[in-house]
């Protein structure tokens, strides 16, 4: 398999005028290629061409204009983001050490959105329009909202059955009730957003869509780079705060000065309108990592469901008993 690899690399560098030195297996569909011009990284790329290319082009332009905490697609000899080869499409990038874990960096997280903050002002002052993946509105929101709700439903109503794995389905019942108080309150903020909006589009930025921390790598001095753009698309930037606070807010129990102070390193970036608080607000009222769980266990076969009965239900009841302070540290988002 890797006397294969070793082959295609060597067709794929020809094509950045690169010659191979040594090739090595990185993970799923990566490697590090090391090259007469230094290490690079190569990986088998899945996304349809226009998204690549609307995600190379933006990379370069960020970059460009002063942004070095993002790494650009390489080009080839001929121009192209990528080449095709045995019907796959392959990207390279410029190879970055890392030098620690993410997690050992203090304050990481106010870091990473502060990039996010320059990502976002930069890219929307550019008002580029939408070439890649298409903007999420807020009637999707809705009805995503919708289904995730009728997806606790049906396993509450499910949770009758005997065994292991009925357990998570018998917790999700037991917590129906007050779950619904927080899903209503959202569902009622994000209509009176919609409303406010009406005949009005709130600014849109290039949103990376996958901020977590095994996309954002640590390198020499502790600098920051944020990596994985392949789903980025030009759409409202609290897209990433919502999916960056919904990740690591729980980790410090959704504390409301944390909170505040990663917004105003955001912030001094680029500063939130008061619709784009009230939005953020709705967003992290609603229970998402919850629905996370429910939904992994409608996917999950009836022994799978069995084997993470007990670590579903452990997390459930974790992130059940902090809705409340998400709660208040939703409603602290409007407040500035």
């Amino acid at each position: 398999m890797m006397e294969r690899m070793e082959w295609l690399a060597k067709h794929l560098l020809y094509e950045y005028d690169l010659f191979l030195h040594q090739i090595e297996e990185r993970g799923k569909d990566t490697w590090r290629v090391d090259t007469n011009q230094g290490a690079f990284l190569l990986r088998r790329m899945y996304e349809h061409p226009v998204q690549l290319y609307f995600v190379a082009s933006w990379l370069h332009y960020l970059y460009d204009r002063g942004i070095r905490s993002i790494i650009p697609f390489c080009v080839t000899k001929y121009g192209e983001p990528y080449v095709f080869v045995s019907g796959d499409r392959y990207a390279l990038n410029l190879w970055i050490e890392e030098a620690e874990p993410i997690r050992s960096v203090p304050g990481w997280e106010a870091r990473v959105l502060r990039e996010v903050g320059r990502i976002h002002k930069v890219s929307q002052q550019a008002g580029e329009r939408w070439r890649g993946y298409a903007p999420v509105s807020l009637e999707q929101v809705k009805r995503r909202w919708e289904d995730s709700i009728n997806r606790m439903t049906v396993v509450a109503e499910a949770a009758g059955g005997a065994g292991r794995s009925m357990e998570f389905a018998r917790t999700v019942r037991g917590s129906v009730e007050q779950i619904s108080l927080f899903t209503d309150r959202a569902m009622r903020g994000l209509a009176e957003v919609a409303v406010k909006l009406e005949g009005k589009e709130l600014a849109r930025a290039l949103c990376h869509g996958r901020l977590y921390r095994r996309n954002v790598i640590v390198g020499t001095g502790r600098k920051l780079y944020l990596t994985h753009f392949e789903h980025a698309n030009f759409d409202v930037p609290i897209r990433d705060l919502a999916i960056f606070f919904r990740r690591y807010a729980p980790y410090y129990e959704w504390n409301i000065q944390k909170g505040q102070e990663w917004l105003a390193e955001y912030e001094a970036e680029r500063p939130l309108t008061l619709e784009e608080r009230q939005l953020l607000s709705c967003y992290l009222l609603f229970p998402e990592r919850l629905m996370q769980l429910v939904w992994s266990h409608i996917r999950d076969s009836e022994e799978q469901r069995e084997e993470h009965a007990r670590r579903r239900t452990k997390t459930w009841q974790k992130h059940l008993r902090l809705l409340p302070k998400m709660h208040r540290f939703a409603f602290s988002v409007i407040q500035k």
